[in-house]
C-alpha cells in the first residue's frame, strides 16, 4: 500500500470514525458481499473489520456462524446495538470481538474470510497474506475494497484517499499460486444514494479459494 501521507489508518483514527458515525443511518449489507456469497454453502465466517454490523447480521441470517471483529469499540458496540432488534435468531450466531486484525491471531480458520474496506496501518500485502492464514483448505476468501484507477468514477466528496485505496493485483500478489485459485480479481460500480443525488463508486473485488490440499503457512 501507499504511503499514508495524512492518513494514518491505526486503532485511533477508527475509533474517532466511528465516534463521529454515532447516530447516523444505520449501513445496509454490501452489494459485493451479497453477489459473492449467496452461492456458497454456509459454515464459519470471519469478518475483519465489521464496522456497524450490517454485513456480519447478513451473513447471519444467511446461516453462516460469525466471528465479527473490528479495531474500534464504538463500532462493535454500534453493531451489538443495530444488531439487535427482531434478530435474534441470527444475532446468536455471531461473536463480536474488539481485535486490531494487524496483530491479532485467529485461534481457528475459516470457510470464509471477508474484509471490505478495511485500510490496515501496514502495508496491505502483509495484510492479506493474515487474512489468507485464517482461510481453512477449501475456504474463500473476498476482499473488497475502493479501486484505485486514476480517473475512477467517483464523486469528490467520496472520493477515498490514495491510502485507501487498492488494485485487484494488490491482493493477488499475496496469494500463493499454488494454494489459491483466483475466481474473482475485477474492478466494479455500484450506485450509491448520496442526499438526493445517486453517485457511481468504484470498487475492486477479490475473490479466491483456497485448495482443499493447501496447508497453513
Amino acid at each position: 500500500m501507499a504511503s499514508h501521507s495524512h492518513h494514518d489508518f491505526d486503532a485511533q483514527w477508527w475509533e474517532r470514525h466511528y465516534q463521529d458515525a454515532a447516530g447516523g443511518p444505520a449501513s445496509q449489507p454490501s452489494a459485493q458481499l451479497m453477489a459473492e456469497v449467496a452461492g456458497l454453502a454456509p459454515g464459519t465466517a470471519l469478518e475483519a473489520g465489521c464496522g456497524t454490523g450490517a454485513d456480519a447480521v447478513w451473513l447471519a441470517r444467511h446461516g453462516w456462524d460469525v466471528t465479527a471483529v473490528d479495531v474500534s469499540p464504538t463500532a462493535v458496540r454500534l453493531a451489538r446495538t443495530l444488531a439487535a432488534p427482531g434478530q435474534s435468531e441470527a444475532t446468536g450466531r455471531i461473536s463480536w470481538l474488539v481485535a486490531d486484525l494487524t496483530v491479532w491471531h485467529p485461534r481457528q480458520q475459516y470457510d470464509l474470510v471477508v474484509s471490505q474496506y478495511v485500510h490496515p496501518d501496514l502495508p496491505f500485502g502483509d495484510f492479506v497474506a493474515r487474512l489468507a492464514d485464517a482461510v481453512a483448505p477449501g475456504g474463500t476468501l473476498l476482499v473488497v475494497g475502493h479501486d484505485d484507477r486514476p480517473g475512477a468514477d467517483r464523486h469528490a466528496a467520496d472520493r477515498p484517499p490514495p491510502a485507501a485505496s487498492i488494485g485487484p493485483d494488490a491482493v493477488v500478489r499475496a496469494l500463493d499460486p499454488e494454494q489459491w485459485d483466483v475466481t474473482v480479481a475485477e474492478a466494479r460500480t455500484r450506485p450509491v444514494n448520496h442526499g438526493p443525488t445517486q453517485l457511481t463508486i468504484a470498487d475492486v473485488v477479490v475473490k479466491a479459494r483456497r485448495t482443499p490440499a493447501a496447508e497453513a503457512r
